[in-house]
């Protein structure tokens, strides 16, 4: 359907943060659309649903508060600590959007409510601390075993070469789209991954699948297969 507008229109925006923002502030807007989240009080749900919308990936009330709300967006790599808020109140929010990466412990939560929106990756011992946090969650949590996993986000290409640099088994945490190369063998995979956590896209050869597969702990997208020479079997 054809939308005619006249005012105002709020678009092609990662994230549209409407906190803090009164219903006569939407009084201009006559159009929101091409936004991944919408972060808005829930005193502005009736106005929100009077102005068209399309192509929105998902929106997230937030309560009605006096309280200061943190807002942390994009992909991000954050240590444990952030959830203590040690500088901050302990009636804060805190609201995470986007790609985010747990590197260290979650010791402490010093915020009331923690509201996530997106994806979440954090280590498996920080599975119970998250679990009693998260007062509501939008998306997927992932979790990794390995202590020093490496992260590799964006568009990546893994070559034989590169695979013989690794020195100790890693465990490999893919945000994006990456492609293993097809002069990797089956037998240099089992030497150098131990896990992988994939969101997003793998391109592998044909021959490797099973074991990648295997490797896989979490998968929030796929494994594609090319149909390139198969590798060596020892």
């Amino acid at each position: 359907m054809e939308i005619t507008t006249t005012g105002i229109t709020l678009e092609n925006m990662g994230v549209l943060d409407l906190s803090g923002k009164k219903s006569s502030d939407l009084s201009g807007i006559s159009l929101i659309q091409n936004i991944g989240v919408i972060l808005a009080p829930h005193s502005l749900t009736d106005a929100l649903l009077h102005i068209p919308q399309r192509n929105i990936g998902t929106t997230v009330m937030l309560p009605d508060t006096q309280a200061k709300i943190k807002i942390l967006s994009g992909q991000l790599t954050l240590s444990g600590e952030v959830f203590a808020n040690n500088s901050g109140s302990s009636d804060e929010i805190l609201v995470i959007v986007g790609q985010v990466i747990i590197t260290s412990p979650i010791e402490k939560v010093g915020y009331n409510e923690v509201i996530v929106a997106g994806q979440l990756i954090a280590h498996k011992k920080n599975e119970a601390a998250l679990t009693s946090a998260l007062s509501r969650m939008s998306g997927q949590i992932a979790y990794y075993n390995a202590d020093t996993p490496r992260l590799f986000m964006g568009s990546d290409k893994f070559s034989k070469e590169f695979f013989e640099l690794v020195e100790d088994k890693m465990a490999m945490i893919i945000v994006g789209n990456c492609e293993i190369e097809s002069d990797v063998e089956i037998s240099l995979i089992k030497q150098k991954i131990s896990e992988v956590v994939l969101i997003g896209e793998l391109s592998a050869p044909k021959a490797l699948l099973p074991l990648l597969q295997m490797l896989t702990v979490t998968k929030l997208g796929k494994i594609s297969v090319r149909d390139d020479a198969f590798p060596n079997v020892p």
